[in-house]
């Protein structure tokens, strides 16, 4: 009689895990049918320039001197004593293309120092002098950075960094000035480019908070999506660090600390894609329901590229631009040869960065030449976006694979990867 009970107890649970089941998937299709009849109608074409990271460092504030090249060769392939030439070459190239607008998603400078943020903001003038709007955040590098620094000869001293109100009235025109709403517990604000899209600036490196959406600010945030929503305008979501995680290995410190609640917030009103920077790779991510992410690389690092979106309707489509150092360069008359010739000069200086730290872990091991100029062309590759399978080398990996440390385990990440081209995307959004 017992064993009889038990058994119809069991078959009842059973059911009535079944019948909840079957009532929570009824419930989430309702909500997604209900998402699905409330979608804002087609956006109205639009082409938008996105650029991150470009660590602008005015030129008074380095010598180029023992120190600067010392720790530029042992960084992380940064261009960094190029920037001014970057800026240049990137700001015509923008003005040549006329984006309806454009995107500067953090690390505006190379660490918050002051005189690079106004000689930045100097630049950016002559965008929005053409009457392209520039739309900008900052990054982790750009508030109250205690590394501000210039250097001279064999060594360094620190010089002003600027806070979180005076980034906001450096950069005034380029977005805070025509903002729709800011929000008062960060630098985070939303601009209409037209009736039927607007741009959500989300700010996480707050120095309260840094790297972290703070509670206020998803409040915040939530009253724009709604009010979108209500008023039949898409929204497209910029941050800096990451929403999603890019690389099994760059979670911790890319990834915004609580972004599942601002994942959660996007996914739950009509926003088409979040656009970040950060981790100075070109590289594409989508959620497990289908929310893209685009991290546009590095202005800073070879190949120097930006990215361009494009919305017509319910599509999108993105591509990333190399900044072409040397054409600009060629046409503005400059002799120097280094100039010139800058593509091959900065791609060489990533290999023979990644070349020589691949090397110093391999420690003089057997084939460590070999085995260095794999992952130095693997690692450059990887960067630009898009490595080769053709060109992947499955004895030199197998043989990493017997080392120990980061460098195999960065290896296999780029791997299961699985070689797809991110430099390019097209999706639709709003199904």
């Amino acid at each position: 009689m017992k064993k009889r009970r038990l058994f119809w107890a069991v078959c009842l649970c059973l059911c009535l895990c079944l019948l909840l089941a079957a009532f929570l998937y009824w419930r989430k299709k309702q909500g997604q049918e209900q998402a699905a009849a409330e979608a804002p109608g087609p956006v109205s074409p639009v082409t938008l320039a996105i650029g991150t990271d470009i660590h602008y460092l005015a030129p008074e504030l380095t010598d180029q001197g023992a120190y600067f090249q010392n720790m530029m060769e042992n960084a992380d392939g940064k261009m960094t004593g190029y920037s001014q030439e970057i800026l240049e070459a990137f700001i015509q190239q923008i003005l040549a293309e006329k984006p309806d607008a454009l995107l500067l998603s953090g690390n505006l400078t190379f660490n918050g120092e002051r005189q690079s943020h106004q000689e930045f903001s100097q630049k950016l003038q002559e965008v929005e002098d053409a009457g392209i709007p520039v739309l900008v955040i900052p990054g982790n590098h750009d508030l109250l950075n205690p590394m501000a620094a210039a250097f001279e000869g064999n060594g360094y001293r620190y010089v002003e960094n600027i806070t979180p109100e005076e980034f906001e009235e450096i950069y005034y025109p380029f977005g805070y000035e025509n903002a729709l709403s800011k929000d008062e517990a960060s630098l985070s604000y939303v601009v209409s480019l037209n009736d039927t899209l607007r741009i959500l600036l989300l700010d996480v490196n707050t120095p309260e908070e840094p790297g972290r959406i703070k509670e206020e600010t998803l409040a915040w945030a939530e009253e724009q999506l709604k009010d979108a929503a209500a008023q039949g305008a898409w929204v497209l979501a910029v941050s800096h660090q990451n929403i999603l995680a890019h690389s099994t290995l760059l979670s911790e410190g890319y990834v915004i600390e609580n972004s599942e609640e601002l994942l959660a917030l996007l996914e739950k009103y009509p926003v088409i894609c979040n656009l970040s920077g950060h981790i100075h790779m070109q590289h594409t991510a989508q959620s497990a329901d289908g929310f893209q992410e685009i991290a546009t690389s590095s202005l800073a690092v070879t190949p120097h590229q930006y990215g361009i979106i494009e919305l017509d309707g319910q599509a999108a489509a993105y591509h990333t631009v190399p900044v072409r150092v040397s054409e600009w360069a060629s046409k503005e008359n400059i002799r120097n040869q280094q100039l010139l010739h800058f593509e091959e000069l900065s791609r060489g200086f990533f290999y023979d960065t990644s070349y020589r730290q691949a090397a110093a872990a391999l420690d003089g091991a057997a084939s460590s030449a070999e085995l260095a100029a794999f992952f130095a062309e693997v690692n450059t590759a990887y960067f630009s976006g898009n490595v080769d399978s053709d060109a992947w080398d499955t004895d030199l990996f197998d043989a990493w694979q017997s080392e120990s440390g980061f460098f195999p385990l960065y290896l296999r990440s780029i791997a299961e990867d699985g070689f797809k081209d991110h430099t390019k995307i097209s999706f639709v959004f709003g199904r």
